[in-house]
Parts: structure tokens; C-alpha cells; sequence
């Protein structure tokens, strides 16, 4: 790749003397000269040459006993480069020819990018005499003959990266350096264990999770269901795509060592809806020219096949958080996979939730053309921990910030959300960046039902519902197998109707205006009677009829007489309808305080041809007390439960001992599945294998059978993942404690 390619400015040379460096890749062909002269040169045979008896031999940059103590033991790699995290001294042994003299001058020199410059901070020189350093530090920590091990401190601002060495010994006639050697590179890295540094996070078993942890889960169900994910962020080549990510992006290599600049162009990288990102979205039932996102198992073959390939196909918003996850811990920056429950997508800008319903004689229906603005069943973001020394200190405004990769709506001309301040979308101050209105809306708007006059156009509002959107808010429980769902929504929002949560209400209004002009003159009609929708409360597996209840309650001294119209749809997760299978009327007379339950039977035999591989069954009732005109809506949605992956293994799995692991999987629909792809994966111990089965009958059952040999001691998981165009989403896992 030319230099020209990612480095910036060469065709304004009026405005810039020289490009601006991008690229960390490029510095790999790039060579300092062994001897840099002081003045003019003096020819002489061979070139010119340092007069300093001294010279350094071999440089030791002591890997593993750096690795270990920098908590960067875990990332693999066939050149056991050295990887350690800013802020943090590492060692480095120097090799002499000759033992140093108190008259022997000598730096350490690091270099990333290829337009270094001590100024900007790509070019660092370590002096072990009097003279200043800079903002990293060096001591000589030991001399022994004509050895030396000294100790590096990087600046908690530094860039993060990939640096070379030299070593160089200062003559009177000039700097000879030591040769470039790929053998002393090293990657620098964020470090959430330095205080100085702006990832800090003070709690070390919040740095085991969302640092260190390979493995994660993503709810994709309120009470608790979702999917494995394996993060892999220490696999061989991950660090390596995460570079080559930024690289991409064009990002200055100056800009890199602030952790704010580094998640928002991660958050616009990770999708390729604007740029040659990673991930191309997809939300139809088509997954024919690329990967379905429900077949994914985790992150890590996402990265290898866009370092190798370019975008890959294809993602929803758990695969772009997922893949986010994996960027962000990768680089050292604590991060966490987070699921928003009734999640609003305001496409309009004023905070609000707009649904429009047209009138049809004496029912409701939802306008699905009008209504721009949507409600996710769930949206998946990321939250990364930092500091944040752009916003006003006086608010403490750091700490978890939203970091959304998935393509919604741009921020600064890009497809991408964040860093938003958590606490500042809790106390409703949506006047500090990042995008704080937007995720502002998607947990904590309030949902307006209008009633659409189809004669003039205007609109009517019905009901406001504040407790709609943003049911709740989770994301995995620290532990390493601790799998279950950690209730976070008392970050985001204070309880729905205290005090507390109408005092940030008004202030989001006063800062964003959020309100509509005719909102803010149309009163909403006085409700007498309420309308509820209860689904059922145990999991409904796919293929099974179940029943619903609409409870209506009558709050009035008078009689009352309803009208309910029910609507059942399948839809996708982002609640686009994809088609409707049940329609259904009914009548109910309420004495005065009275409480009446209209039954509602549900057929698989209806909601199955319309379901395609989809998992989720929405439900809209729409009903008008004819004593009063007052209308009423409601709407819920049921999410499917698929068959499961039954696992075992021949035997406890020991290092250097052969085990068999199975999986299997009986189709329990009553028709047969085709062209279903199966997945397997057993980080640190099996690779990524996948197969293809023509066929599975009713009632059939399959059986993959896989066997491997462990090489080394540890805790880990095995994953698999079944999908064909009538069935999605089935995956499972098992842990695996490989024992030496």
C-alpha cells in the first residue's frame, strides 16, 4: 500500500508542509538510517560512521514477563510480540558490546507512523541522563557488565498502536542506531488498571469482565433469554483487524490516544453503510448473498474475514454490538454489550414516539406508512468506560458511555452514536455530545397515540403512554459464568412517574424543545375505561397455540358499551410488520366499576406460513367506549422460543487426551427443514468448522459429532449455532473445563 493512501494533505500543499499520517500498517517498510551525522557528513570508505566505541548488540524486550504483567498474557500470535498498555512501566534488557561508562551516551528511541515528530507525540526519545524525556519516563533499573535493564513508562495520553525501537548511541560526530527489527516492535494499548489513564476503572472484577472476558451473552428476551457470544478478542490476527480498522477509517495517527475519538470512529466504522466498514446490515428475510446475522457465533471470524476481505455480510444490531465488543476490549477500553427492551428509533427528532392510527368506522388500525417512528421489541447497544474531560467536570459526567455501531441515523455525517454520557441521559441534560437527544428517546420518550382525520390530514392526540419505551435495561452480570441478566434500567432513568423522572422530563424539554406545537394544545381525552393486552407469562415455543387475554376495566359510575378490534402480525424484531395472520372483533358491556377478560386463542396453524425465520408475533388491540367516543390502544408482542441444541461429551476433557463432543438437534415442526448450515466453535481448543444438511424431516433427528485435543489447561465454552430460511436463532452452548 503507497504511503499516498493514508496519508493526508499531499494535494494542498499551500495548507499543509506535509501529509498527516493515518496508517499504523505503513510504518513496516519504513527505515530510520543507521548513522544520522551532526552536520555535514565526511565521506569516508563504506559511508559515514559513528565514532562511539559503544554499540548495542541485541535488544531483549523481555515479552512474557511484560505480557503477564500489563494483563496481555491472553492475546496469541505466532511472533510473540510484545503487547503492553500505556502508563505502566515495562522492561527492556539492552545488550552492549561493551560495558556502559558514565561518559557513554545513549537513547531509546519509539517511533509510530512514518512522519514521526516529537511534538505530536509519534516519535518518543528515552534519555537515562539529565536530560527531560517528555511525557514518557525512562530509569536505568539494573547494570550488569555489558547488560542493562532499564524501565519504560508510556504517557496515559500516548497513542495507542503498534511502535518500533531503536536503540541509539550519541557519538560526537553523530546517532548510530541499531537496525530495524521486527523482534522489538510492540503494540501499546489503553489500561484500565492506571489510574492516569482515562479508561480507569477503579473495581479489578469490572476489569476481569470488561477487559478480559472472551465471553458474553446478549439478551434478546426480557426474562432473561438470548444468545452466546464469543467476544475473542485475544485470538491470533484480532488485534491486528482492529488496527487495520482504524487504519481504514483514515483516523490520524495523532488523534489516537484519545479514547472518545477512537469509540466514535469505531462506532462508525463497525457498520459500512457510509464507509468501507465491517459489517454490512441486513434487515429482510434474504440472506442469500452473505451470512443470516442470526448465524453468527461471535466476533471473531467477523474481524478475520474483514481484514481479508473487506465488509462482511450480514448484521443487525447484536452482531454490530457484538463485533463493537470485541474492537473495544481488543484496544484495552472496558466495554459491555447492553439490550434496550422497547426501544424507540425517533425518526423525527423531538423525543417523542409518534404512532398514527387511521379511523375505521368505530375501531382504530395502525397507519404502518405514516407512522415514521418505530419500536424495537429490543435494540442492542455498547457501553464503554471512560472519563470525559471534553464535558464540564462539574457534572461528572464519565463513567459508562453509549456507544451504538448500528446504521440508524448520522452523527457528524456518519452512520454512528456516542460516546453519550450515561449519567447525563439520566439527569436529562441532552446538551453535551455525543447524539444524547437520540438515546435519550430510545429509553426513556413517551409514546403518543394520534388518530388520523383521512379527510383534512390533522391528527388527534388519544393517549400519551410514559412508561412504554425503555421497559428494561441489561446487560451481562460481572463473573466470568455468570450468565444471568443484570438489571441496569436505574442507570438510564429514575422510576417511571417518581418525582425524580418528572424533573428530567421537563428539563429534556427545556433543552431539546421536544414538544410539538399541537401537542402542547390538545387535551387528552379523560380515560374511563382501561384497556390492557396480557400475554402469556411462560415462554411460547414456536409451533405451539397459546391464549391472550384483553382485560378491559371500568373506572366510571356508568355503563359501559366497547368495541375491540385485535390485530395479530409476525414482524421483525425492529417491529416492521412482514405480514399479518389474525384479525378478530368483539364486543364487551361493562357495569360501572366493573372488570371484564375477553379470551383470545392464538393458532399455529394461522401464524406459521407468515412466520418465515422470524421469532416474533405482535399483537395490537384497538377499542372505542361508544358512551364517550374515548379510544384505546394497545400493543404487545410475544417472542417465539425455538428448539434447542442438546450437547454432551465422551469424557472429561483433559490436555492431550482425544474427546468427542456431540451436538444434536430434532426438528419438532411439523414440516421439514432444508439447506440448514450448522456451526461449531471451541475457543482456545477447536476452530470454527461448519456443515450442511440437505435435509431434516419431522420428528428427524441430526447428530454432529466432532472430536479434538485439548493442549492446554482452561475454562471455555463450546458454541453451535443451526439456521435455514424457515428457522432462525437456534443456538446454544456448553461450558468446558479442560483440565491438565
Amino acid at each position: 500500500m503507497s504511503s499516498s493512501a493514508h496519508c493526508f494533505g499531499t494535494n494542498f500543499l499551500g495548507r499543509l508542509k506535509s501529509p498527516i499520517c493515518s496508517s499504523n500498517a505503513e510504518q513496516d517498510d519504513h527505515h530510520l538510517p543507521k548513522f544520522e551525522p551532526f552536520g555535514e557528513a565526511v565521506a569516508v570508505p563504506r559511508g559515514p560512521s559513528s565514532d562511539a566505541a559503544l554499540k548495542c548488540v541485541s535488544v531483549d524486550m523481555m515479552q512474557n514477563e511484560n505480557k503477564r504483567d500489563h494483563h496481555c498474557h491472553l492475546y496469541e500470535g505466532k511472533n510473540n510480540i510484545l503487547i503492553i498498555r500505556r502508563a505502566q512501566e515495562f522492561k527492556m534488557n539492552l545488550h552492549f558490546n561493551q560495558p556502559v561508562k558514565p561518559s557513554d551516551k545513549f537513547q531509546i528511541e519509539f517511533y509510530i507512523g512514518i512522519d514521526t515528530n516529537v511534538l505530536n507525540g509519534t516519535k518518543i526519545i528515552i534519555s537515562f541522563d539529565s536530560s527531560r524525556n517528555g511525557k514518557w519516563t525512562g530509569r536505568m533499573i539494573q547494570k550488569l557488565g555489558d547488560k542493562c535493564v532499564v524501565g519504560i513508562t508510556p504517557s496515559a495520553s500516548a497513542i495507542i498502536g503498534k511502535y518500533y525501537t531503536n536503540v541509539a548511541v550519541i557519538g560526537s560526530n553523530g546517532i548510530s542506531r541499531t537496525p530495524k527489527d521486527p523482534r522489538t516492535d510492540f503494540y501499546l494499548l489503553f489500561n484500565a488498571w492506571a489510574f492516569k489513564d482515562e479508561v480507569y476503572i477503579p473495581n479489578e472484577q469490572d476489569r476481569q469482565e470488561y477487559v478480559m472476558n472472551e465471553n458474553g451473552c446478549i439478551y434478546q428476551v426480557e426474562s432473561g433469554g438470548g444468545r452466546q457470544w464469543f467476544y475473542g478478542q485475544f485470538g491470533e490476527g484480532i488485534l491486528d483487524a482492529c488496527f487495520q480498522i482504524l487504519d481504514n477509517s483514515h483516523m490520524p495517527l495523532v488523534n489516537r490516544g484519545d479514547v472518545v475519538k477512537v469509540c466514535r470512529i469505531g462506532a462508525a466504522m463497525m457498520n459500512s453503510q457510509d464507509d468501507q466498514g465491517v459489517l454490512v446490515g441486513n434487515w429482510s428475510d434474504d440472506y442469500s448473498l452473505g451470512t443470516a446475522p442470526t448465524f453468527w457465533i461471535g466476533s471473531d471470524q467477523i474481524l478475520l474475514q474483514y481484514a481479508n476481505q473487506g465488509p462482511v455480510s450480514y448484521a443487525q444490531c447484536w452482531v454490530y454490538a457484538g463485533t463493537l465488543n470485541t474492537l473495544l476490549r481488543c484496544l484495552g477500553i472496558p466495554a459491555r454489550v447492553i439490550t434496550n427492551f422497547n426501544s424507540a428509533h425517533d425518526n423525527t427528532g423531538n423525543i417523542i414516539t409518534d404512532l398514527i392510527f387511521n379511523s375505521v368506522g368505530n375501531r382504530l388500525e395502525l397507519n404502518e406508512r405514516l407512522t415514521r417512528d418505530s419500536i424495537w421489541n429490543y435494540h442492542c447497544w455498547n457501553e464503554a468506560y471512560m472519563s470525559r474531560p471534553d464535558l464540564p467536570a462539574i457534572h461528572d459526567l464519565g463513567g459508562w458511555q453509549v456507544v451504538d455501531a448500528t446504521p440508524q441515523e448520522t452523527s457528524d455525517g456518519y452512520y454512528r452514536c456516542g460516546p453519550c454520557s450515561v449519567k447525563a441521559i439520566k439527569k436529562g441534560m441532552l446538551g453535551y455530545q455525543f447524539d444524547a437527544p437520540f438515546v435519550f428517546a430510545e429509553v426513556n420518550s413517551n409514546v403518543h397515540h394520534h388518530k388520523l382525520d383521512t379527510r383534512t390530514g390533522r391528527t388527534e392526540l388519544q393517549q400519551v403512554d410514559t412508561t412504554y419505551i425503555g421497559k428494561k435495561v441489561v446487560t451481562k452480570s460481572v463473573g466470568g459464568n455468570n450468565y444471568e441478566p443484570m438489571d441496569i434500567t436505574q442507570t438510564y432513568k429514575y422510576p417511571e412517574g417518581s418525582d425524580k423522572d418528572k424533573e428530567t422530563m421537563k428539563k429534556a424539554e427545556r433543552t431539546y424543545k421536544l414538544r410539538m406545537q399541537d401537542d402542547d394544545e390538545q387535551e387528552i381525552p379523560e380515560a374511563n375505561v382501561e384497556m390492557t393486552l396480557e400475554t402469556p407469562v411462560e415462554p411460547v415455543m414456536i409451533g405451539h397455540d397459546f391464549q391472550m387475554a384483553v382485560v378491559f376495566r371500568n373506572l366510571s359510575e356508568d355503563t359501559r358499551t366497547i368495541h375491540g378490534f385485535l390485530v395479530g402480525s409476525t414482524v421483525y424484531y425492529t417491529n416492521i410488520q412482514r405480514a399479518q395472520f389474525k384479525q378478530e372483533s368483539f364486543d364487551v358491556t361493562l357495569n360501572p366499576m366493573d372488570t371484564s377478560r375477553v379470551q383470545v386463542g392464538v393458532l399455529a396453524q394461522k401464524y406459521m406460513p407468515q412466520l418465515g425465520c422470524l421469532s416474533n408475533l405482535r399483537f395490537v388491540v384497538t377499542a372505542k367506549s361508544m358512551e364517550n367516543n374515548q379510544d384505546m390502544t394497545a400493543m404487545q408482542i410475544v417472542n417465539l422460543e425455538g428448539p434447542e441444541l442438546v450437547f454432551s461429551m465422551s469424557g472429561p476433557a483433559q490436555v492431550n487426551q482425544e474427546v468427542v463432543v456431540k451436538v444434536e438437534f430434532t426438528n419438532p415442526l411439523p414440516f421439514s427443514l432444508r439447506d440448514v448450515r450448522m456451526a461449531m466453535q471451541g475457543p482456545n481448543f477447536m476452530a470454527y468448522r461448519e456443515k450442511l444438511y440437505s435435509e431434516i424431516a419431522t420428528g428427524a433427528s441430526i447428530t454432529w459429532m466432532e472430536s479434538f485435543v485439548p493442549t492446554r489447561s482452561v475454562n471455555t465454552m463450546i458454541y453451535a449455532v443451526l439456521d435455514c430460511s424457515v428457522l432462525g436463532n437456534v443456538q446454544g452452548n456448553w461450558a468446558i473445563c479442560i483440565q491438565a
